[in-house]
């Protein structure tokens, strides 16, 4: 019995990677609080932006494309094996980011499992393009936002190696810009504004011309600007506001729905626009007034649009590809809500920080996000791991 349901876990793609995705957020979360307040000895920075970037949202976005990848391209699934490899890479990726906490040089490790668990994936994903039928604009912009976080990833081996004379910390500002802006955010954009329209039955919307093309130039923008005139990024995210925003309104999504799945994927994206409005705001007055906000874009749009929509997602893959029906209770519906506390708290932990009162509001947010993903894995742990027994 153990066995048939250790097969049955490792024979879907968002199984593996969902759970894995899952303890890192709850468990890196738990450390970096310890970290910050200098309990334990640690890069608490880098633990937390490394260890969200990818021992956390990278295993979310691959348990998400190795299921649908082939699917936008109507080609058969990725082997099982294959998908293990990678899994087993980014497994041991987040291994050596725990070790590193002790024994520093492991840092090392846990990049170079995750540059190859990039490489093997761009490589599956790369033959399945070239097989596939037109159109695959999508799929093109999936390996393009793929290889953002390869890019990513180097940049935060080059910033962890000691060398006389560099730079180093310029590594890891473009690390971070990378990783967050042409990566965490940009390749959920391509999958959302695909997936929710079908979902919510919005099937004469068409994105507009070059959608994802100006999108990622934008969010090329926001790194470039960020790096050399930071006092026009508003700006950008403006523009970058008013564009999502505008294709938000063209799918004419059906909100509020009745539907708790779909509600939430359309909070997800509404948080889009306005993250970024309430960002560029941030930035107005972190440029002219030096207001520090603790990076509360970054949070705004990793919280409510991120975090809502994976969790979204997350959700109604795991029922229907457990064999459960399409629907969630009353506990479900909680789940979906606490994202949106989530990113109060969050909020409220960048308006205390303005007047140098960071605690207890850190602790508070930080404890809410490990909440969140308690509940989600006592509510639907069991259905990811072992289906409708």
């Amino acid at each position: 019995m153990g066995s048939n349901r250790l097969s049955y876990f490792f024979s879907q793609p968002h199984q593996p990677f969902f759970l894995l995705g899952v303890i890192n957020a709850i468990v890196i979360m738990a450390l970096f609080i310890l970290a910050y307040r200098g309990i334990i000895e640690a890069d608490a920075l880098r633990l937390h932006g490394y260890g969200m970037i990818f021992a956390v949202f990278s295993n979310f976005f691959y348990g998400f494309t190795y299921t649908t990848f082939p699917r936008f391209s109507a080609r058969p699934p990725i082997e099982t094996r294959r998908i293990l490899r990678v899994w087993l890479l980014n497994f041991l990726s987040s291994v050596s980011l725990y070790v590193s906490l002790l024994l520093p040089e492991a840092f090392y490790a846990a990049t170079i499992f995750m540059a190859l668990s990039f490489a093997l994936t761009i490589r599956n994903f790369l033959v399945i393009y070239t097989e596939a039928p037109e159109p695959k604009g999508d799929q093109y912009w999936i390996i393009v936002a793929l290889g953002m976080g390869a890019v990513a990833n180097l940049l935060y081996l080059l910033a962890a190696i000691p060398c006389q004379g560099c730079r180093t910390g310029v590594f890891a500002f473009w690390a971070v810009g990378v990783g967050v802006w042409l990566y965490l955010m940009f390749l959920p954009i391509v999958i959302g504004f695909r997936m929710v329209p079908i979902f919510s039955g919005a099937m004469d919307y068409a994105k507009s011309h070059s959608f994802h093309g100006i999108v990622f130039a934008l969010l090329f923008s926001h790194v470039i600007v960020e790096a050399f005139y930071p006092g026009a990024l508003f700006f950008v995210d403006l523009l970058l506001a008013f564009w999502l925003g505008r294709e938000i309104l063209k799918a004419s999504l059906p909100f509020p729905h009745s539907d708790p799945l779909l509600w939430s994927l359309h909070l997800a994206l509404f948080w889009l626009p306005l993250g970024l409005f309430v960002g560029a705001l941030s930035d107005f007055f972190e440029a002219r007034f030096a207001v520090a906000s603790l990076r509360l874009e970054i949070h705004l749009l990793a919280l409510g649009f991120l975090t809502t929509i994976l969790v979204a997602f997350g959700t109604r893959v795991t029922l229907g590809h457990g064999g459960m029906t399409l629907q969630v209770g009353p506990w479900g519906v909680a789940i979906f809500w606490m994202t949106q506390i989530v990113v109060l708290g969050r909020f409220l932990f960048s308006l205390a920080a303005v007047d140098g009162h960071i605690f207890p509001w850190f602790d508070i947010s930080a404890m809410l996000w490990i909440a969140l993903w308690v509940g989600w894995l006592v509510l639907y742990g069991r259905i990811l791991i072992f289906g409708r027994e």
